[in-house]
């Protein structure tokens, strides 16, 4: 299975390769620092590529699940040159605390964290408080991303509705106001501000790829 997962991650990286070097890219630049980049898992796939496009000067780090799609994940990442974490079991609090820490550690040295704040399994654009954890943590700034793309499939089967953009496909990312958190600053008032951001940048891209 392992043998499988890495073909398939290869095959994933070259496939976003393809779609990165073929998009056309629309929109204002996007932030070229080092940073707590957070979206909505839908995105995954066609952030990546916008990061592979737009932000290739940054080294990115992302979580994979331990499941076989988490480790086609990894595999995929590490042929883009991005790296990943593994997430801990469900429900395993003390594991999320150090999973949280060590992506702060790998901000702190110079990393992008890559983090979707509905994920791994929902609820569908609900954030929870881990990115705001991370940026605490590391002293990143907190970016909320969208990305528009078109033509693309929606996956309706999953429950994020994925986004799977095709090759000579239009892309735009629009970025929220970036969130920062100082040390010890308490979380609860900051959830909202992130659950605003990230809606306001979501319903942007949202009207973006509807246009024909």
């Amino acid at each position: 299975m392992k043998i499988l997962a890495r073909v398939g991650g290869f095959a994933m990286s070259l496939y976003i390769r393809l779609i990165a070097a073929t998009c056309r890219v629309h929109g204002a630049p996007v932030t070229q620092e080092p940073a707590v980049l957070a979206f909505w898992h839908e995105y995954n796939l066609v952030a990546a590529i916008a990061a592979q496009r737009m932000r290739r000067h940054q080294h990115h780090v992302s979580f994979s699940t331990q499941t076989f799609r988490g480790e086609v994940m990894t595999a995929m990442l590490a042929a883009l040159g991005a790296g990943s974490v593994p997430l801990p079991p469900e429900g395993d609090r003390a594991g999320a605390t150090r999973l949280t820490l060590e992506m702060a550690r790998i901000g702190r040295e110079g990393s992008s964290v890559v983090i979707s704040p509905d994920g791994p399994l929902g609820p569908p654009r609900r954030a929870k408080p881990g990115a705001l954890i991370v940026a605490r943590e590391s002293g990143l700034p907190l970016q909320p991303w969208a990305v528009a793309v078109r033509p693309a499939l929606r996956l309706r089967g999953r429950w994020d509705s994925h986004i799977v953009p095709l090759p000579f496909c239009r892309l735009r990312v629009f970025e929220g106001k970036p969130v920062r958190v100082a040390a010890r600053e308490p979380l609860r008032p900051l959830l909202t501000r992130l659950q605003a951001g990230l809606d306001d940048a979501a319903t942007r891209a949202d009207a973006t790829a509807r246009r024909r």
